[in-house]
């Protein structure tokens, strides 16, 4: 390329310059084309025989493939071509034989083997068309066929050569040889044009789970369409122009985009590698090695237009030396551009195909991973002591609570999804800098150096030079970005832990305190931030100077030093070079900032996949412990137990103990999910496991029930009956197909528990293993569940092994075993108590799982799994329905944040300076060029100065724009976070139930990445740009007035595509922003059951399938979404290339009536033009997508909040501050529901409970006594009547106020990573003595009194002695404590609280009943005098209680003191006996009994 541009330079005329034979420009003897007798012995022969040859070679390869091509997909339908292409290329074919033979026989213009050649190929199309069924092999044959025509097209252009390039020759062509050329032109045009045929892919395992049933249009559309002009998208396009889109108009995933194929290929990569970078390159080196191909092409054909504007001035400034027709110079104008313009935008094609193959690798590899690791949170500590003397005692006690790092392994594999994997794709054009600078760097000297020599070095010594400073400032900036990585982890992780106990936080109302808490942490990101930001723009503020100064070196060398005058033609063609290579440099200041975040995320892809610790499941066998000792988490200090013992095989097992004795881990431990340290243990390899928090997916009630097994009506209906879910879903209008929401939101605690039940007993596993699923259900519903599901045959002959303190399953195990502190104390085992295994009606032998082998994955229904696909789009579709399109001066409104209008139009000034500044240097380098044919010319010393003035001008002020709009990109992104973060906390609770908080995760990370970090980027390019493109038309149309005619049709073309794209665009953009919520969802959903997802066989398998469903929809969306700009960047450069092309034109039209330096500025405008529209084009889709960020934070940082803070400031005064004194509470005729659309929960509810009385809400589950309680705190709407607290209606209070004087202690305890004393008091308003007494006061509480502690590190003797400490860590959502333990300290931080009214919401249910009956103790001593609202199951704590109220369906039903309501026979009278038959001998003690013996007998 370097010596074709050089001796194109050297073309003026003189032959012996030019390095070719001298008859190349003598008027006589030019003659290009190839001896008659080579072409038809040689040419044709070889080209005829390899096509026979290699087309009979495929015939016989493809007998074998050919039967194997019958087995495809069910949705597999091959397409082929209109016959209407096939007639027109018949028709070609025919005339260029006819043209052919005419030329043999008139002039011998062409020769009987061109002719044979031409017959060959009408022969195999028509053999392709009536006789070949194989879609491979018709292929085959219009490429063969294609080729010969392509072969006769060269030859014959070789013998036009001299009739078309130069200027003066004798020899005319034939005219049968201009028209067999044409014709072969037109019959190769027709085949580019004609829509290629597809043939479905061999099936396999992955392809067969597809759920579309047609090929994507990139696979059938025509070559032209697919390389050239993306027309395949023209028809979306046309829809989004006239209606918002949905997902149903997404364009097909080509299968090989299919996530199930890419997941194999990633996983079968990690095996041969272990670092993530090789690992992916190996997986995608057939993606990086086309675009690698594309970019060093685009690099190549960069100096086309270059080499055009150089030979079209120098024939301006004297045409007469020319022997080369200009028309040709005025073509590359053209040529140039558009060539650059295919070769970039397939690359740009792959790259954002590479984009969406990346996420699809790396998120379901993450996924697999996180799926295989230990799921607890670890609490690191930092310890000055490093030596074995350091007393443990003193650790556990004095760890300094701000020490603590918070260390979530859920949210963390969270942010290697959102954040990591963002930042790798990211950094994908290193490939185009790493490829195409090398080679435009080398063209671009090498192009210099012939303009001007030696002094061009200078040029190159100027760039080198520079690279020293840009290494050092990218490492800069590289360490910067990896500490703002890790501030923006701990930032995640602690909101993605607010979020999910986001219910908690309202309870206690500790909105503020957490919004303070995130914010503080977002302070020290801001920080970091910026410092990174500042070093991104000494990067930039360099790569835009070095080349700019190497032009000026240059300049001022050759002409001050050298005493070279400066002419037009070699100036603005090294100013046009200079540009292209400071294009270059701009890229590669841009890409440093993605390469430094890239190399820290494959650094923390590399630690997690490589660091983790994976489990290890237990050989399969019966569950049996054999001197098994396990470490509960990875961390040394840890929970430990000792176990040694087997189960009842076919029995029902039962583990009891306190809180905190390990029953629960002990389950853990049975299924690998703890590390075993020493000992075995053996457990079948499906198993079904309840967990003690209940774990639900949002989805329907039958979804999380089936949960991926198959739908057997009878035993599904059985199982649910058993469950006691029949009445439940009776009251729900959709019955079983009604949503649970998110973390079962909409469903009582006892209706998820019973879900959760449903869903193991329905499962085929042998072994069930229950976590304490009675806890929450009331005593009718638990003597249900124990009956149905317990006594009858659901359960008959399998291995139940269930943790209760349910007396009666105490009574009626087969084993019962007694746990403390991490060890068996207890093994009493009962002979036959669980009978007739071989019932007939039993389900003792289970039918397995089917295994589904690729001939039945064959047969699979395509509409059952295109329903599945369906809603999960459905669902991408309804987060987007409400949004409006996007105005179009968004851009201006996040602007606005900058702080203000003034500050605003400030950005758009700076930025319209530093470009006028930049478009004084071209504009004066005309002036100086032309100075030389003027009398009163300066001196050169004063061009050159002058030239530097603008040249500093331009840095400095482009160093201050872009300074200038970082700072105000930070103070936006601050206020937008802080109301995002305010919004988030204070929106309703109920928001929640509709929106998973993965759409919350969304904005706080990868939106508020691109508010940091990329959108001011593209807002700076896309305004510099625009003014640029205005410059620019200005300047040609200034010189150039004949220009401003074709001009406006053209950009009037383009701008009517550009509506029609930005139309579809926004409606993509959407979508695919919509379409990640899912997976963001999904990943935290699933990775919150990982127990129970691991426990079951094949259920892993199961999931990652269903992630795949997602990224489906995803790249559906995404691909659309990037091919969509492709279609309106080819666009803009055809009108970008047109414009040069008129540009030459005039310019040649013009001749020398105008000075050349002027031309040369037009030309050098128009040239840059293309490039201008091009970036523009692009940046300013980019910035779209980027403003989509910016919207969908801006709305929900407007969503309705709870309290008017305005409302609230007006309320405060005439709030007493001791309010509420007494705590008197009333209900009057109260009718609420949840939701204003929702069905009422409670039906006029009127009671009156008095101050200091300690009332007791009981009833079945769903009746409404949760619902009773949390209208006291404002969660309810209520439509009728009013709730008074000591005569004060709680609507006329602020919810922050009314939430922070009453306390509630919630049935499912949450604490925050932190310590204790935070948990407690995270206000630090309490002292440390008030704290103290909190926790001594729960210390009676067994589980609470013993700390978990290294046992070998701390004896035993003194175990018991240490009690809980303020600074005891606290793991994120108190994962380091048992349930129980939770549960106490949430009674230690009610203490603390000290309100008059506290509702208790089952807040004993994990308890067990020694712990119980210590809460109670606690409760009487404690809250002496406070008014108590309690929400309870067990019955038997409640016999001392003032009242008891009873309710059903939302309404009260007896209410009364316990003792009188028992006598009076009624409904308690008879929960109460249901309770006693359940619970003698453990919570019913003998005495609690004899008294209410006593009362029956009274009555």
């Amino acid at each position: 390329m370097a010596e074709l541009i050089v001796r194109s330079l050297h073309l003026d005329g003189d032959a012996s310059s030019t390095g070719l034979p001298a008859t190349l420009v003598q008027e006589n003897g030019i003659d290009f084309g190839l001896p008659t007798w080579i072409t038809s012995l040689v040419l044709w022969p070889i080209v005829l025989l390899l096509s026979i040859c290699t087309l009979s070679l495929r015939h016989f390869r493809r007998s074998k493939a050919d039967a194997i091509d019958e087995d495809q997909p069910a949705w597999a339908v091959p397409t082929r071509a209109p016959i209407f292409y096939d007639l027109l290329q018949q028709i070609t074919r025919a005339a260029l034989l006819s043209l052919t033979v005419v030329g043999c026989v008139k002039d011998g213009s062409s020769t009987v083997a061109e002719a044979c050649a031409i017959g060959y190929t009408l022969v195999l199309d028509t053999f392709r068309i009536l006789a070949t069924r194989s879609g491979r092999s018709r292929s085959a044959i219009v490429h063969h066929a294609n080729i010969i025509i392509l072969v006769f097209a060269t030859t014959a252009f070789v013998q036009l050569i001299p009739n078309i390039l130069f200027i003066s020759t004798q020899n005319q062509a034939s005219p049968w040889l201009y028209s067999k050329f044409a014709v072969s032109i037109a019959s190769l045009f027709i085949a580019f044009i004609t829509p290629r045929e597809w043939t479905p892919p061999r099936l396999s395992f992955e392809l067969a789970h597809r759920e579309q049933s047609s090929p994507s249009p990139e696979q059938t559309c025509s070559y032209f369409s697919y390389f050239v002009s993306y027309g395949w998208l023209t028809d979306i396009i046309w829809k989004g122009s006239k209606r918002r889109l949905v997902m149903a108009d997404m364009l097909p995933v080509p299968e090989y985009d299919e996530p199930l194929i890419w997941r194999a290929r990633i996983l079968d990569a990690r095996k041969q590698f272990k670092t993530t970078l090789r690992t992916l390159a190996y997986t995608l080196r057939h993606n990086i090695g086309i675009m690698m191909f594309f970019a060093a092409l685009t690099a190549v054909v960069e100096f086309i237009a270059p080499l055009g504007l150089y030979r079209l001035l120098s024939y301006i400034q004297n045409p007469s030396a020319a022997t080369i027709r200009p028309w040709l110079w005025v073509a590359l104008l053209f040529l140039g551009p558009t060539l650059r313009s295919i070769a970039y935008q397939q690359y740009i094609f792959s790259s954002t195909r590479l984009v969406v193959r990346t996420r699809l690798c790396l998120i379901q590899e993450i996924y697999a991973k996180a799926a295989r690791i230990f799921d607890s949170d670890n609490i690191e500590q930092k310890n000055e002591k490093t030596g074995g003397d350091e007393d443990p005692l003193e650790r556990l006690k004095g760890t300094d609570r701000k020490s603590s790092k918070r260390s979530s392994k859920s949210e963390s594999i969270t942010n290697l999804m959102a954040y990591d994997v963002d930042a790798i794709w990211s950094s994908r054009d290193f490939i185009l800098v790493s490829v195409a600078s090398p080679i435009e760097v080398t063209i671009g000297v090498a192009f210099l150096y012939f303009l001007f020599g030696p002094c061009s070095l200078i040029a190159l010594g100027v760039m080198l030079l520079s690279f020293p400073v840009a290494t050092l400032l990218s490492r800069t900036m590289s360490g910067f970005q990896r500490e703002v990585m890790k501030k923006t982890d701990r930032r995640v992780s602690m909101i993605a832990e607010y979020l999910s106990s986001i219910r908690t936080i309202k309870y206690l109302g500790w909105e503020d305190i957490m919004a303070k808490n995130i914010n503080t942490e977002r302070g020290e990101e801001e920080k970091l931030t910026w410092r990174r930001n500042l070093t991104a723009v000494a990067v930039a503020v360099l790569g835009d100077f070095v080349p700019l100064f190497a032009l000026f070196s240059m300049f001022a060398v050759n002409t001050l030093v050298l005493g070279n005058p400066l002419t037009a033609s070699t100036a603005f063609t090294a100013l046009s070079i200079i540009e292209t290579l400071r294009l270059q440099f701009v890229w590669i200041a841009n890409i440093t900032r993605f390469i430094s975040q890239a190399v820290i995320a494959f650094g923390r892809i590399d630690k997690f996949m490589l660091g983790e610790e994976e489990i290890v499941r237990h050989p399969e066998g019966p569950p049996v412990f054999h001197n098994a000792t396990f470490r509960r988490a990875q961390h040394q200090d840890s929970f430990r137990m000792q176990l040694d013992g087997s189960f009842v095989v076919g029995g029902l097992n039962v583990i009891a103990g306190a809180s905190g004795s390990g029953k629960s881990s002990l389950l853990l431990s049975l299924l690998g999910e703890t590390i075993l340290e020493d000992g075995s243990a053996t457990c079948p390899r499906d198993v079904a496991y309840s967990s003690q928090v209940p774990w639900l997916i949002n989805d329907t009630i039958r979804a999380n029930i089936l949960l991926h097994e198959e739908f057997d009506a009878n035993r599904y209906n059985r199982v649910i009956d058993a469950c006691g879910l029949l009445p439940d879903l009776e009251k729900f209008e959709k019955g079983d197909l009604t949503s649970v929401g998110v973390n079962g939101a909409n469903l009582s605690g006892g209706q998820r528990q019973r879900v959760c039940l449903a869903r193991a007993v329905y499962a085929r596993s042998e072994l069930i293993l229950l976590d304490d699923v009675f806890s929450a259900l009331d005593s009718v519903t638990q003597k249900h569940v124990w009956e149905k599901c317990f006594h009858q045959d659901v359960l008959q002959g399998r291995t139940v092994i269930l943790v209760t303190q349910m007396q009666a399953a105490k009574d009626a195990a087969d084993l019962m075993m007694e746990l403390s502190h991490g060890r068996i104390v207890s093994t009493v085992r009962r002979d036959s108590v669980r009978q007739n295994l071989d019932s007939p009606t039993g389900i003792r032998q289970i039918p397995p799982r089917p295994k589904r082998p690729l001939e039945t994955v064959k047969a699979l229904d395509v509409n059952s799994k295109s329903t599945h696909a369906q809603g999960i789009e459905e669902k991408v579709d309804q987060e987007i329905a409400g949004q409006g399109r996007n105005s179009r001066l968004l851009f201006w409104h996040y602007m606005l944040f900058f702080g203000g209008t003034g500050r605003a139009m400030l950005a758009l000034l700076l930025c319209l300076l530093s470009q006028l500044a930049f478009f004084a240097i071209p504009l004066w380098l005309s002036v100086w060029v032309g100075a030389s044919s003027r009398e009163d010319a300066k001196t050169v010393g004063f061009y050159v100065a002058i030239y530097g003035a603008w040249l500093l001008s331009f840095s400095s002020i482009f160093a201050i724009s872009q300074a200038y709009l970082q700072w105000s990109a930070r103070k936006a992104a601050h206020t937008l976070h802080k109301k995002l973060v305010n919004a988030a906390l204070w929106v309703s609770a109920h928001w929640y139930d509709k929106n998973p908080p993965g759409r919350l995760i969304n904005r706080f990370s990868s939106d508020t990445y691109s508010l940091d970090s990329v959108l001011v980027e593209y807002l700076r390019i896309a305004i510099d740009n625009i003014f640029r493109f205005i410059l620019r038309l200005t300047a040609i149309g200034s010189i150039m007035p004949a220009f401003a005619l074709p001009a406006a049709f053209i950009c009037s073309i383009g701008l009517v595509c550009a509506e029609m794209y930005t139309r579809a665009q926004l409606s993509v953009k959407a979508l695919t922003s919509a379409s990640q919520s899912p997976i963001f969802s999904f990943f935290v959903e699933s990775l919150a059951g990982k127990a129970v997802i691991r426990s079951c066989s094949g259920m892993q398998e199961a999931f990652a399938d269903e992630l795949a469903r997602r990224l489906r929809v995803y790249a559906r969306a995404a691909e659309t979404q990037y091919n969509l700009n492709r279609w309106i960047c080819v666009r803009a450069d055809g009108c970008a290339a047109v414009i040069a092309l008129f540009t030459g034109v005039i310019a040649i039209s013009m001749g020398s009536n105008a000075p050349a330096g002027r031309l040369g500025f037009s030309l050098t405008s128009a040239i840059g033009l293309g490039q201008t529209i091009l970036t523009m084009v692009r940046n300013m889709n980019e910035l779209e997508a980027e403003l989509n960020c910016f919207y969908r934070v801006r709305e929900y940082a407007s969503l309705p909040l709870e309290d008017d803070s305005t409302r609230d400031q007006e309320a405060l005064p005439s709030i007493p501050d001791l309010w509420p004194s007494k705590g008197e509470v009333e209900f009057r005729g109260v009718t609420a529901k949840y939701a204003l659309d929702g069905p009422d929960i409670l039906h006029d509810l009127s009671l009156t409970i008095k101050p200091g009385e300690r009332v007791a809400v009981v009833g079945r589950t769903g009746s409404g006594k949760s619902t009773l309680a949390l209208s006291l705190l404002g969660f309810t709407n209520i439509t009728k009547g009013a709730v008074l607290i000591d005569g004060v209606d709680i609507s006329t209070i602020p919810l922050r106020v009314l939430r922070r004087r009453l306390t509630i202690i919630p049935q499912e305890p949450v604490l925050f990573g932190s310590d204790v004393r935070f948990n407690l008091d995270p206000s630090q308003t309490a002292p440390d003595e008030h704290l103290a007494e909190a926790i001594d006061a729960c210390s009676v509480v067994e589980s609470l009194s013993a700390p978990r502690i290294r046992e070998d590190a701390i004896s035993q003797e003194y175990s018991a002695s240490i009690a809980l400490s303020l600074d005891t860590p606290v793991a994120p959502r108190g994962s380091n404590f048992s349930a129980g333990q939770r549960q106490v300290l949430s009674l230690a931080r009610a203490t603390v609280r000290r309100s008059k009214v506290v509702v208790l919401d089952e807040a004993t249910a994990s308890l067990d009943h020694v712990s119980d009956a210590a809460i109670q103790k606690v409760l009487r001593s404690a809250f002496r005098g406070k008014t108590i609202l309690a929400i309870v199951h067990r019955l038997s704590t409640i016999m001392d209680y003032d009242r008891v109220i009873l309710m059903d369906s939302g309404r009260v039903r007896e209410v009364g003191p316990p003792l009188e309501l028992y006598k009076e026979s009624g409904i308690f009278h008879s929960m109460v006996k249901q309770s006693i038959e359940h619970g003698k001998g453990g919570e019913w003690t003998a005495e609690k009994i004899e008294l209410l013996e006593q009362t029956d007998t009274r009555s």
